[in-house]
């Protein structure tokens, strides 16, 4: 009997915690766990991880360096390029966060105006109609691009900036792992955005956005997925989906 090879797909990645972390040679996140998962549960693909950044994934893509990627969305500048988005499988948003002082509540998020604002480089806000250019951010917003997202709530926690944006899967992460900061950050009770995380993935590829919706409706009706969730505590604070 003729065994077939698997046909390697490669998932590209880029820093988006806690989806996807890279410290010291180390690679780690929902992401990971995902392939992980998808290659124990079949044997006709083997999912590889392709390293990328937030900024230069279309022009790794367009070079054909990765055929998948994760938690992604097609409203985030893939309007134009040769993908298809598969059903969703994770609903996420990002919300606004500042200082907690005494006497400042939810209107404090009424107006963006006149206040210095953190992001991250790359990334694509609902305030900005998901342009994420760094020069039309700074030159219409008092907005500063930072690395991650952890920074962001580094500089909120000292003051130097008045709000920051953050993935509220990322911000229930890391209250977890920083429990003492629950107090010190207010957080909208309104997104910025919400979205409905997917894979986008190659016309061409060698697997299928039918073959990776039926997969992923398997692994939901398992139970996997949201002992992935819940593993990574993304939901582990107040939900807002």
């Amino acid at each position: 009997m003729v065994v077939l090879a698997a046909q390697k797909v490669a998932v590209g990645v880029y820093e988006y915690p806690p989806f996807y972390l890279s410290d010291k040679q180390e690679h780690r996140g929902v992401t990971t766990d995902i392939v992980a998962l998808l290659n124990q549960t079949q044997q006709e693909f083997e999912f590889e991880v392709f390293n990328t950044t937030s900024r230069r994934r279309y022009q790794d893509f367009e070079a054909g360096l990765f055929d998948l990627m994760l938690f992604e969305n097609k409203e985030w500048g893939w309007q134009d390029y040769d993908v298809i988005a598969t059903e969703p499988f994770f609903h996420g948003g990002e919300v606004w966060i500042a200082y907690a002082i005494p006497g400042r509540d939810q209107h404090f998020f009424d107006t963006i105006e006149s206040k210095r604002l953190l992001g991250v480089l790359g990334y694509h806000y609902g305030f900005a109609a998901l342009n994420s250019d760094p020069d039309y951010l700074q030159n219409n917003f008092s907005i500063h691009l930072l690395e991650n997202q952890e920074k962001i709530i580094d500089l909120i926690s000292q003051q130097r900036a008045d709000m920051g944006i953050v993935a509220l899967s990322f911000l229930n992460h890391y209250l977890h792992n920083h429990p003492d900061m629950q107090g010190k950050l207010l957080i909208s009770d309104k997104f910025d955005q919400t979205y409905a995380h997917g894979a986008l993935v190659r016309k061409s590829a060698p697997v299928s956005a039918q073959w990776l919706n039926e997969h992923f409706a398997s692994l939901e009706k398992q139970g996997k997925l949201e002992q992935l969730w819940q593993q990574h505590h993304l939901r582990s604070t107040r939900q807002k989906q």
